[in-house]
């Protein structure tokens, strides 16, 4: 009761009122909250934009001094050169140098390099220890035609670097024998501590920043703070590609500590050409406090927020939750058909308390009127009892009928659905049949024509062919047995039971078998090593070996084993009605592991359309099954439990003769020739069957003549081939089929052999296919020993006819 009074307190959507309250109080402050946050965010974003502009300010300040140190230079050589000692290199110039330089401590040595580019007078004496020849650090200076600045630079007996600048003086040609260098060296020692003491402006330089001199390579110059530590002697390797950009700027580095630093700089290509300034700094360590205020503000702002929402919850509990509870309550009741129920009005002058006495009226209203329903229900429902009485009386003799029919109609239903299959399954057969005719015929027809070993082609050649030309004539032969089995599914070929090795034909279709059923069925076979010849069709017991093959599988739903066996059987008497005589059997029986049958499904198993597969089943399965057994002379066995799996034994009776071998591949040689020639008039709709068996009959030495179709041949009866002394007709053709045409061949008063070759096993008038009509039946695919056996046979039937004319062959048009 407690978990239904909760979910009634909840709204259309699940959410329960208090839920909807505390929603309304978020949704007011979401737009406060996020102003704040907004603010918060911008002031942020305005402080890293100072910081980055600061940064830049301070490094184009310090960019300027540095200028005006190199401009101080570049005055102060300018004066130098104007001193006759170093206008004349006179032998006093190094000592009137070095009394210049005691008074400059900004620079660590002057010196003078005459136009040849050797050292003429310096104010350090170490300088000129290796002859007076110029250090390689002057390379740069010599040069430059004007005021140029070099590279670091170290020396032998230099305590420390410094930075050389040179001014070109005397001569616009460097090599004019006038042209002076006068060569500034600045100590960076002294650039350094100048650095330290330098205010930019009312500031110092920021805190936590770097500021880094260096020339155009990369190379410190100078360093603040803490100089006299520096670990390296360039920039790192993300600084360094600032010294070569057109312009000043402020960019984000990635530091080898994976920090994201703040670097602005002022590059070496502009003036001072060849000096670089760079101010780098790490934002959060000048953001701390602006992110210590955010922090405190976020936190305020929280605490807040958090404040409001229980203050709303436990209003809204007190003022609205309660009495709405109250209500849901006596409503609960009111739903569960207690209308004596009524609200608890504690506040009548408040909403809820209205709505409680509103609901209390309502509910005193619906409780009258509910005792006149149930009065008038139980009258009612006195009469509606009579009433129904009589419907379902009624409607059960309805429903008797109604089953009756929907059985009839369905047993029609899958007759003719049967019917419908076993048309489409004849008319592919004989299709099929007629290809593979063309196919045997044609690979018969290259065999006759292979060269023996006597001819040119050497042997191997031909042996090769000859198995090639083997292997595609058994596939045919396989073709038409497909063809066979096909044709008995359809029950449109006869009972023709002839001695048969079931052993052989278990094997041959457990093939089948294995690829029709699924990897879930696991088919094992135990096949007596003795079994003796059956008397029956191969393929109606083929047929029926499938059909229990599926039906097996249909019961075993998740997987199972298949067992099929086939052994030798005698029986004495008959145990039961439906034994058959007493006599030898073999048995072939199949077995699974699947769901069984119940007895009363057991009792009705060869019933006619009785099925357990519901509308998909066609219920003749095993009615098929138990009538090709009773047909040849045995019958059927079936036991079977439930859970147990089934076993169904097939009876069928031992034949007297022994099974006939298959022939061997008779070769074209063994043929005999027709002697007399006689003519075959060849009738098939199907040109390609046509020319096949026209060549298979020139071949056995027949003169042939041809017709498409019945009228065709009638009208070469009447003309060409009028003394055609054979006609091998087709039975399936458009227009007039096969036994109709023999029909009209007969009524001509023509005596001579009719031989019916066919790929389709049922006639249309069976009654017609008598002795007067047909003298020989070929059955499609045929080889041609088989043409040429039964070609003979009718020959020999009607050698006494004598009407016959001379044969000659038909002239083509």
């Amino acid at each position: 009761m407690v978990a239904f009074r909760r979910n009634d307190r909840r709204g259309r959507n699940g959410m329960r009122l208090s839920t909807r309250l505390l929603l309304l109080i978020v949704v007011c402050l979401a737009p406060l909250v996020a102003a704040q946050l907004y603010t918060e965010l911008d002031l942020r974003r305005l402080r890293h934009g100072q910081i980055a502009e600061l940064a830049l300010r301070q490094a184009e300040m310090a960019n300027a001094d540095i200028a005006s140190i190199v401009d101080g230079a570049r005055q102060m050589a300018f004066a130098t050169a104007q001193f006759p000692e170093v206008q004349t290199l006179a032998p006093d110039c190094g000592a009137r140098l070095a009394k210049l330089q005691r008074g400059l401590p900004a620079y660590r040595f002057l010196a003078v390099v005459d136009a040849e580019g050797r050292l003429a007078c310096s104010s350090a004496p170490a300088l000129l220890t290796d002859g007076t020849r110029a250090p390689d650090w002057f390379g740069d200076l010599t040069r430059a035609e004007g005021f140029g600045i070099g590279r670091l630079a170290v020396s032998p007996g230099m305590d420390g670097p410094f930075l050389p600048m040179g001014l070109r003086v005397g001569a616009d040609d460097s090599q004019s024998p006038a042209s002076r260098l006068i060569v500034m060296a600045l100590d960076l020692r002294w650039l350094g501590e100048h650095l330290q003491t330098l205010q930019f402006g009312r500031t110092r330089l920021l805190e936590h920043s770097t500021l880094m001199i260096t020339d155009r390579d990369g190379n410190f110059l100078a360093r603040l703070p803490d100089l006299d530590s520096m670990r390296e002697a360039v920039l790192l390797p993300e600084l360094k590609p600032l010294v070569g950009r057109d312009t000043p700027g402020v960019t984000s580095v990635a530091s080898r500590d994976g920090r994201q630093r703040l670097a602005a700089y002022i590059p070496a290509t502009l003036p001072p050409v060849g000096l670089a300034t760079i101010v780098a700094l790490y934002p959060p360590d000048l953001t701390t406090d602006v992110d210590q205020a955010t922090w405190r503000q976020t936190m305020l702002l929280v605490g807040a927020t958090l404040l409001a929402l229980v203050l709303t919850y436990l209003v809204g509990r007190r003022f609205i939750f309660r009495p709405t509870e109250r209500l849901l309550a006596a409503a609960q009741r009111w739903r569960a058909g207690d209308l004596s129920a009524r609200a608890d009005v504690t506040e009548t002058r408040s909403e809820f308390g209205a709505l409680a006495t509103s609901f209390n009226a309502m509910a005193t209203t619906l409780q009258a009127r509910d005792l006149e329903c149930r009065l008038e229900a139980e009258l009612l429902e006195a009469q509606v009892a009579e009433r129904t009485r009589e419907l379902s009386e009624t409607n059960n003799r309805l429903q008797v009928e109604i089953a009756e029919r929907e059985k009839t109609e369905a047993a029609l239903h899958q007759a003719r659905k049967l019917q419908a299959v076993g048309q489409l399954a004849g008319g592919i057969a004989h299709d099929f049949n007629n290809m593979l005719a063309t196919i045997l015929g044609s690979l018969e027809l290259m065999e006759r024509r292979l060269p023996g070993g006597g001819e040119p082609w050497p042997d191997a050649n031909v042996d090769r062919l000859r198995i090639l030309i083997e292997r595609a004539t058994g596939a045919v032969q396989r073709g038409a047995q497909l063809t066979s089995r096909l044709l008995a599914f359809s029950r449109r070929q006869r009972l023709s039971a002839r001695p048969t090795d079931l052993n052989r034909l278990v094997t041959d279709l457990v093939t089948l078998a294995t690829s029709t059923l699924g990897r879930r069925v696991r088919v094992v076979t135990d096949l007596a090593a003795h079994l003796w010849p059956a008397q029956v069709d191969p393929s109606q017991v083929e047929a029926a070996i499938l059909n229990l093959c599926l039906n097996a599988r249909d019961a075993m739903p998740e997987g199972g084993q298949l067992t099929i066996t086939a052994a030798n059987e005698m029986i004495t008497d008959r145990a039961a009605p439906d034994d058959p005589e007493p006599g030898d059997y073999v048995r072939v029986s199949i077995a699974d592991t699947g769901t069984g049958m119940t007895p009363e499904v057991l009792r009705r198993a060869f019933d006619p359309f009785f099925t357990t597969k519901g509308p998909g089943g066609s219920g003749l399965g095993l009615s098929q099954v138990y009538g090709v057994a009773r047909q040849s002379g045995g019958t059927v066995r079936i036991t079977s439990a439930t859970g147990e799996g089934t076993t169904v034994a097939l009876l069928l009776p031992r034949a007297a003769a022994a099974v006939k071998p298959d022939a061997a591949r008779r070769g074209a040689d063994a043929l005999r020739r027709a002697d007399p020639p006689t003519l075959v008039l060849v009738v098939d709709d199907d040109p390609a069957v046509r020319q096949v068996t026209m060549e298979m009959l020139k071949d056995l030495g027949y003169d042939v003549a041809e017709a498409p179709a019945g009228s065709d041949a009638l009208a070469l009866l009447d003309g060409e081939a009028s003394g055609a002394s054979i006609v091998l007709l087709d039975y399936a053709m458009p227009g007039m089929n096969g036994l109709q045409l023999a029909r009209a061949i007969r009524d001509r008063q023509l005596t001579m052999p009719i031989v019916l070759a066919t790929g389709f096993a049922e006639l249309a008038d069976p009654a017609d296919a008598d002795a007067t009509l047909l003298d020989g039946l070929l059955r499609k695919p045929f080889s041609i020993r088989e043409l040429q056996t039964t070609l003979t046979r009718v020959r020999g039937r009607r050698h006494a006819v004598s009407n016959v004319v001379p044969l000659r062959a038909p002239k083509r048009g």
